[in-house]
């Protein structure tokens, strides 16, 4: 079941190889040290996910950072490196970009096709991080390379998660059969050497077969014209859940319009006009909003039932390496009517003007 996995996770994003884990937080974390050792360059997203900032530090690799999905940034600091690089006369190492198809932490998708120019023309592999993306974006789910039109080979490592949209658990990494045969490893029994293995396909205990099976089925769907209608129906809800949030005069969200993750942080104005400059004021205005669409349905009562759950982004601030703005997170499916995303937004609309009525007063 789990070879038959990876084989219908290759075909389906149109690579050679697939390798799947355990654990999906513990794919790109391993992935990424796989391969980048102690001397080597990454250039990274300042926005990239706790799973990726995990694996860049274990990889003890030289990180750069450009600014969070601004390509001209990127070009900037791939421009440095090669001027660097040109003056000391030391010889080139393994360099790498990493980046996500659709920021956790932001909701925005990432310019893939700038992505595989400027890793083309500085000579870099490019590690794709689509646990959000994968599924979700493309007329059949196959990510950015599917929505943006590339071909998936130009991307050297495409990571993702089997826990969301295929509805089982893991992750996996694709790519070509050299790039996967590292991460297996095999013995070679005439001269009885270990070849180099991925710390989290080693160290851990096979992905239970019936989610492996899940999995497969999942992508199975996302081939056929329902799967593709399921996809046309997210991006619907997602898309009405918007009309009515983007109206209030309190928040504002850096998420892409296709996007079903949808975060909302506090409009500037908002910031400024009721003195919440701190991120921890902020946090406690975003939690009194998550509990007051939410507290209702903890009472339900015949004339209060709301039953609508959204979270505040939660991050370990000492770990992290950047700051991010607090925000909170809406998520839609396409399971879900038109009835009760239209009842959803409009709950949540109403609960950060009653919230922010209560501190006008």
């Amino acid at each position: 079941m789990h070879t038959q996995c990876e084989l219908d996770i290759a075909r389906f994003l149109g690579v050679e190889a697939a390798i799947i884990y355990a654990q999906a937080f513990n794919t790109i974390s391993s992935v990424i040290p796989d391969f980048a050792k102690r001397g080597d360059i990454i250039v990274a997203d300042k926005g990239v996910n706790f799973a990726i900032q995990k694996g860049l530090q274990i990889s003890r690799s030289t990180v750069r950072w450009f600014e969070h999905n601004d390509m001209d940034d990127l070009e900037r600091v791939l421009d440095e490196i090669r001027v660097e690089h040109a003056r000391s006369g030391k010889p080139l190492t393994r360099r790498f970009i990493v980046a996500e198809g659709l920021s956790e932490n932001y909701g925005d998708i990432v310019d893939l096709p700038k992505l595989v120019e400027l890793k083309k023309k500085y000579k870099y592999r490019l590690i794709l991080d689509e646990s959000w993306s994968f599924g979700v974006l493309g007329s059949h789910g196959r990510g950015v390379t599917e929505y943006f039109g590339v071909e998936p080979t130009k991307v050297d490592m495409i990571i993702g998660s089997m826990a969301s949209t295929l509805c089982g658990g893991g992750g996996f990494c694709a790519g070509s059969k050299e790039v996967i045969d590292h991460q297996v490893g095999s013995l070679v029994m005439w001269t009885s050497q270990q070849r180099i293995t991925s710390l989290g396909y080693v160290f851990s205990a096979a992905l239970p077969a019936i989610l492996a099976v899940t999995a497969s089925e999942s992508i199975g769907i996302l081939t056929t014209k329902e799967g593709e209608e399921q996809i046309s129906l997210l991006l619907e809800n997602a898309a009405t859940l918007r009309s009515i949030l983007d109206k209030s005069e309190y928040i504002e969200t850096t998420s892409d319009y296709h996007s079903p993750i949808i975060h909302y942080r506090l409009h500037e104005a908002t910031i400024s006009n009721f003195g919440l400059g701190n991120f921890a004021e902020q946090d406690r205005v975003l939690q009194e909003i998550v509990d007051e669409v939410y507290l209702p349905w903890i009472y339900l009562t015949q004339a209060n039932d709301h039953g609508v759950l959204i979270v505040r982004s939660h991050r370990i601030a000492r770990q992290e390496a950047f700051a991010c703005q607090p925000d909170f997170r809406t998520c839609v499916s396409s399971g879900h009517t038109k009835k009760e995303i239209e009842k959803a937004a409009t709950v949540i609309r109403t609960a950060i003007a009653r919230v922010f009525s209560r501190r006008r007063v």
